[in-house]
């Protein structure tokens, strides 16, 4: 299923990381929260949702629509049906342990258990939007590290965290 978001969102800006010892963490710039969500299984239940959303118009998300997400596949026919509505922060808690959590919708975090078959998401997001694998491996080898790629995958720059890149590698 195509989005308008895919023309326009182009990851430019990876980190991993372990927050605790059984969770990974992911994270992805210029990368929007509906080009994640639409990757995983429609039916994964959702257990929380924290969404802020609003028009133009400044018209923000009802509490009563949020609650209404049984599954995430709800949460994208809303989004994709909605478009008007801008995503700002959004921290969804799914089964089977995992979040995704965005910001100003270009801004993606996917944390999971390591022993959850789950991770399945980081590669389909890898082949959807043509990143070498390999990267994969870089990321797991430097924790904690941004790592910066261009657009045909080329590593442009490695940075020790997030403060770093904003100081010496944003463009």
């Amino acid at each position: 299923m195509p989005l308008d978001a895919d023309s326009y969102l182009t990851i430019q800006l990876l980190s991993y990381d372990r927050p605790t010892a059984m969770t990974e963490r992911f994270y992805f710039l210029e990368m929007s929260t509906l080009q994640a969500t639409i990757l995983l299984s429609q039916d994964k239940k959702i257990v929380s949702a924290k969404i802020v959303a609003y028009t133009n118009e400044k018209k923000y998300l009802d509490e009563i629509v949020t609650v209404s997400f049984e599954t995430i596949g709800d949460f994208n026919d809303f989004f994709i049906n909605n478009p008007d509505y801008y995503i700002h922060n959004c921290d969804i808690k799914l089964e089977n342990g995992i979040n995704i959590g965005s910001h100003d919708d270009g801004e993606v975090l996917i944390e999971f258990p390591i022993d959850n078959s789950n991770s399945i998401i980081i590669e389909n997001i890898f082949d959807r939007y043509s990143l070498d694998k390999k990267i994969i491996h870089t990321l797991k080898s430097k924790p904690g590290h941004y790592i910066a790629i261009d657009r045909q995958n080329m590593i442009t720059g490695d940075f020790k965290n997030f403060d770093d890149y904003i100081k010496k590698g944003r463009k």
